[in-house]
C-alpha cells in the first residue's frame, strides 16, 4: 500500500473511490470541493456576533469572523494498491475533511494509513486537535451521519470521541409540495413589498453584501455567501472555473431603504447538491415574513435541477416544517481527537 499527496490530476479516479465507498454522502459530486476546496480562516470573533440569529444558524460553537484576504488550503492524500487508487483523504487545518476506502481495500492498513497522514499534516500546521468533517465552510456533512456506524466505531477505536450532541439536517420536498411553487414565492414577496422590502436575487457582483454579512453575523457565512453569489476566487479551488461558465447568483435578498435587512442562498457549501443556507435576517427586521419569503425564493431555484433540497445544520426545525414541510431527517455525530 503506498500514501502519496493527491491532486487534480487524480479527481476522476478519486470520484470513483467516493462513489464505491461514500454509501451515506453524496461525495462523488462535490468530490473536487472537499478534497481540494479552500475554507474560511477565522479571526477573533467580535462583539456583532452577540445579535446573530436566523432559521438555520449553525451551533455558536464556532463564533468566528471571515477573513476575506485569506483561506485554509486543503491537503489530500491518496493510498495506492498495485497503481490503482483504493483510498482517499483530505484534512484543512484541524478538520479531517472526508476519509474513503474502497470495500475491497479494506483491512489491509489503507484508512490507518490515510489518517496517520492527514494527522500528521495538521501537527505541522501547529494544529493540537483534529475533527471530523464538520469544518465552518467547507463541509460535507455536520459530523459522521449517525448510520455510519463502521465509520463511527473505526474512528473511537483510533482516538476519536463524541464531541457534543448529534446534529441535524432536514429534506425538503421542493417537487409536488404545493408549500413550494414559483406563484407561493410571489406571492410571499408581495407581502414583503407591501411592508416596504424588497425581495430580489442577489447579483454575483453583489460584494457589499458580503461585508454586511461579515460584520453583523460572521462565522463561515459570508465565506458561504461568496461561493453561493457566484465564482469567487476567495471561496473556490485553486481548479478552474467548470467549462460551463459560472453559476447565477443563488442568493436571495431583502432590502430597505437601501439597507440590507435579510438573505437567504443554497449552493454555498456542497455546490451542486441544492443545500440551503445560511440564511439571517437582522433583528430589527425579524418578524415581517422576510426569512419565509426568501426560503421559498431558494427552493424555487433548487426545484429547477432536484426534487428535494436539504437545510443543514438546522437551527429551529420548526421553522421548516412550517414554510415547507419536513418530509425527513438526517443526524450527525460529531467527532474530535487531541493529537
Amino acid at each position: 500500500m503506498e500514501i502519496n499527496t493527491l491532486d487534480l490530476s487524480h479527481l476522476e479516479e478519486a470520484e470513483l473511490v467516493l462513489a464505491d465507498a461514500c454509501a451515506f454522502d453524496r461525495a462523488t459530486e462535490v468530490a473536487e470541493e472537499k478534497l481540494f476546496g479552500a475554507a474560511p480562516v477565522a479571526l477573533p470573533p467580535g462583539p456583532a456576533l452577540a445579535g446573530a440569529a436566523s432559521p438555520s444558524a449553525p451551533p455558536a460553537a464556532t463564533p468566528a469572523v471571515w477573513d476575506p484576504a485569506r483561506t485554509l488550503p486543503a491537503h489530500a492524500f491518496g493510498a495506492w494498491d498495485g497503481g490503482a487508487l483504493v483510498g482517499v483523504a483530505s484534512v484543512s487545518a484541524r478538520w479531517l475533511r472526508v476519509i474513503a476506502v474502497v470495500p475491497r481495500a479494506r483491512r489491509r492498513g489503507a484508512g490507518k494509513a490515510l489518517l496517520a497522514a492527514c494527522e500528521e499534516a495538521a501537527r505541522a500546521g501547529g494544529e493540537k486537535r483534529m475533527r471530523v468533517l464538520d469544518q465552518p465552510g467547507n463541509y460535507l456533512a455536520p459530523g459522521v451521519d449517525e448510520r455510519n456506524t463502521d465509520t463511527i466505531s473505526w474512528l473511537e477505536r483510533r482516538g476519536f470521541a463524541r464531541a457534543g450532541e448529534a446534529r441535524e439536517n432536514v429534506l425538503v420536498d421542493v417537487r409536488g409540495n404545493a408549500r413550494v411553487s414559483a406563484e407561493r414565492a410571489a406571492e410571499l414577496a408581495a407581502k414583503a413589498a407591501a411592508r416596504g422590502y424588497e425581495v430580489r436575487r442577489a447579483r454575483p457582483d453583489e460584494r457589499a453584501l458580503l461585508d454586511a454579512a461579515a460584520a453583523d453575523f460572521g462565522g463561515a457565512w459570508p465565506f458561504e455567501l461568496a461561493r453561493a453569489l457566484g465564482d469567487d476566487p476567495r471561496a473556490s479551488s485553486d481548479a478552474a472555473p467548470p467549462a460551463s461558465g459560472p453559476r447565477p447568483s443563488g442568493v436571495h435578498v431583502a432590502i430597505k431603504d437601501g439597507a440590507y435587512c435579510a438573505f437567504a442562498a443554497h449552493d454555498g457549501n456542497n455546490r451542486g447538491l441544492g443545500w440551503f443556507g445560511p440564511t439571517g435576517t437582522w433583528p430589527a427586521h425579524r418578524g415581517h415574513g422576510l426569512g419565509e419569503a426568501l426560503l421559498l425564493a431558494c427552493l424555487v431555484d433548487v426545484a429547477a435541477e432536484h426534487g428535494r433540497c436539504e437545510v443543514a445544520w438546522i437551527g429551529p426545525r420548526p421553522f421548516y416544517d412550517k414554510a415547507a414541510g419536513i418530509i425527513a431527517d438526517r443526524r450527525f455525530v460529531p467527532l474530535a481527537k487531541d493529537l
